[in-house]
């Protein structure tokens, strides 16, 4: 704001032209107006969520539009300036403190990264989604191969599960989102590579889920950081019995541990009477010896599935 002020302050001592400039109703900045005066003009433009306005006398009425380019073109700068310290940070750069403070609004409890990545169509989906948040202060630009946006989402579970339907419906494209809450912009480059493991994680095991929170994925991390010898000596004692699952079974064992073992709501996403999935749930246990509907034997199951899963790119 303060850059806004010191601009417009620039212009006034150029011209002359007495005006005053309020944004949300609030004025500021006043340059030798009367604002008693009867023979004034008002002009009201929005920039993303601010609505400014721009009072000047009448006589000075061909500089109204100048003044609201004025506006919008240092506005747009300022943005630009945003993308570029964010890209500085993203690239671990040194910013100092200074600079970070004046560039970026200040972090609130519902300041989020959202990173998301689409196999197609990212320059597609980046317009997409600058469509859906161009009348918000929303920042969003692509870096590497995934698109970020940061700011304040009141709702992020509501945002995040918006962007992937759009982006579905508009360009039939699945994405993968991962999002982290912002304490401090100078710990960007961290909370992008988590979001951007998070993701890799869930294309490594092949995840039907598809938006990554904060405490997500933390039974995949552990699996991935397991030993190779120790996945070896796991996959030994499961190999063979894994070996005659078939589709259904394989697709049952992943929705039922995706829906954390719910008898019910696995035979809905599966679209199976309940009597059906027990029946598959017999047959598995019967194959390997593990009755994953009961806890102790379901978390051994599902290291050793996952195991399986990977090594079998499956």
């Amino acid at each position: 704001m303060k850059g806004l002020v010191k601009y417009l302050k620039e212009i006034y001592e150029n011209c002359e032209i007495p005006f005053e400039i309020y944004m949300d109703d609030e004025i500021i900045f006043k340059a030798n107006l009367d604002s008693h005066k009867d023979n004034l003009l008002e002009s009201k433009f929005l920039i993303g969520t601010k609505q400014f306005k721009i009072k000047i006398e009448e006589k000075y009425k061909d500089s109204m539009k100048i003044l609201e380019f004025c506006i919008k073109d240092k506005y747009k700068d300022d943005y630009n300036k945003k993308e570029k310290v964010i890209t500085q940070l993203l690239q671990n750069l040194s910013i100092s403190k200074e600079k970070i403070k004046e560039v970026l609004p200040q972090t609130k409890e519902d300041t989020f990264l959202i990173t998301i990545s689409v196999k197609e169509k990212l320059i597609e989906s980046l317009d997409a989604l600058k469509n859906i948040y161009n009348d918000t202060d929303i920042i969003i630009l692509n870096y590497e191969d995934s698109i970020i946006l940061i700011g304040v989402f009141e709702d992020i579970n509501e945002h995040v599960s918006s962007i992937s339907e759009t982006i579905y419906i508009s360009l039939y494209q699945k994405c993968r989102i991962s999002f982290s809450h912002i304490q401090d912009y100078e710990f960007l480059s961290d909370l992008y590579s988590e979001n951007m493991y998070k993701i890799a994680l869930a294309k490594k095991y092949k995840l039907s889920s598809m938006i990554f929170g904060q405490n997500s994925l933390l039974f995949e991390k552990i699996m991935d950081n397991l030993h190779e010898e120790t996945k070896e000596k796991v996959l030994d004692d499961f190999n063979d019995s894994f070996s005659k699952l078939d589709e259904d079974m394989i697709k049952t064992i992943e929705v039922f541990f995706k829906l954390d073992l719910n008898l019910s709501e696995a035979s809905k996403e599966l679209y199976v009477h309940r009597n059906t999935l027990i029946y598959r749930l017999d047959k598995i246990q019967k194959y390997t010896d593990y009755d994953i509907r009961k806890f102790n034997d379901a978390s051994l199951f599902k290291i050793a599935f996952f195991i399986w899963k990977q090594k079998n790119k499956i």
